[in-house]
């Protein structure tokens, strides 16, 4: 017999094939979607190579409301995900299509125009901001450009990506050499954090972690809760023809482990504000739990802070059964009164609950 995790059911969801679904789906629309660019800031950056590092830069940089020109010697953008991504893995068009999403938001590209080392002095001068992100770098073509160099590339404070001039930062292979487009992109976007916080006058700092509490390694008999409404379908494997149907039956397959409110959660909000710790009341954390019974609602104990606004909001709202605190000390909880289920409890105000509650524990399904 398999054990707990080894049931077919609990392979991992296809996470990549459901975003590039989701993603092509969006670039093949009328109107893909284009994010909301702040107002003009009159601040002008230089980005040196226009591959995955230098174009997720720019499309950070625009929103923020910066002007930014990609300087490429190639005739093409994209950099290596162009030159040196097969086709068959990544088709031309697919990519064009991204690069036109960051056109549309304002970014200018000079290509076939390389940069050297006698003109770098001038950008940095014609330019608010540099960002070097024209790929790999031996160290003396480093120090040419008058940067410290590190033995794989530009040397940077890995915290916000600043190199050893003012207003000069690099990211992706210029910093250490890597085949990964993903970590490129995610470094690009982390020079764009810092970048704006140069270019807006406040204290470069770089990205912030989000205060956050994993549940950790799940406890014996956990794992059957959190299967208990998941599809039961057997993961959907790498294929070019990925469909709709297919695409919402492993979709289905998600736990959804996640946090329904990590965009605003009070909690997470209210702790990064005054440098509250993650430590659970009484050392250990809340077994997990879900409750169901609502065919709406998902009430996760938890999750729940004992602010007691649902209980509350259950009594104006005249619930008959509605929700109230049970226990004592640390193992108070909110529950429904007289042992009832959340479906009893929230009747009528079941849509109040959820928007007042401040950390998700209340959410719709």
């Amino acid at each position: 017999m398999p054990g707990e995790d080894e049931h077919p059911a609990h392979a991992p969801v296809a996470i990549c094939l459901l975003k590039r679904f989701v993603a092509d789906v969006d670039l093949q629309s009328d109107e893909p979607f284009l994010p909301e660019c702040a107002a003009a800031t009159g601040k002008r950056v230089a980005i040196v190579g226009a591959g995955p590092a230098g174009l997720a830069a720019a499309y950070y940089l625009l929103q923020g409301g910066h002007a930014c020109v990609l300087f490429d010697e190639h005739d093409q953008p994209g950099g290596m995900l162009r030159y040196g991504v097969g086709e068959e893995e990544l088709p031309r068009e697919v990519l064009n299509a991204e690069i036109g999403i960051i056109r549309r938001l304002g970014a200018e590209f000079r290509l076939n125009e390389r940069i050297e080392p006698a003109g770098f002095g001038a950008l940095r001068e014609d330019f608010d901001a540099v960002l070097v992100a024209a790929g790999e770098m031996k160290p003396g073509e480093v120090e040419r450009f008058g940067l410290a160099a590190s033995e794989c590339g530009v040397r940077i404070d890995r915290n916000t990506f600043a190199a050893s001039q003012d207003g000069v930062f690099a990211g992706g292979g210029s910093v250490r050499p890597s085949r990964m487009a993903v970590r490129a992109v995610a470094e690009g976007r982390s020079a764009a954090v810092a970048m704006h916080q140069y270019l807006s006058g406040e204290p470069v700092t770089g990205e912030n972690s989000p205060w956050s509490v994993h549940i950790g390694k799940l406890q014996e008999g956990e794992m059957a809760r959190f299967m208990a409404e998941a599809d039961d379908s057997p993961r959907v494997e790498q294929q070019d023809d990925f469909s709709k149907d297919q695409a919402c039956i492993e979709a289905r397959r998600c736990l959804h482990c996640d946090c329904r409110s990590a965009d605003d959660c009070g909690l997470r909000l209210y702790a990064e504000r005054y440098g509250a710790k993650a430590v659970p009341a009484g050392g250990e954390r809340t077994p997990f739990e879900q409750q169901r019974h609502h065919p709406e609602v998902v009430y996760e104990p938890g999750k729940c802070i004992r602010c007691g606004l649902c209980v509350q909001i259950t009594r104006a709202a005249g619930e008959k059964m509605g929700l109230s605190f049970v226990g004592r000390g640390f193992k108070v909880r909110v529950a429904g009164a007289l042992n009832g289920s959340i479906a009893d409890a929230l009747k009528e105000s079941a849509a109040e609950c959820v928007a007042a509650c401040p950390t998700g524990a209340l959410a719709w399904k």
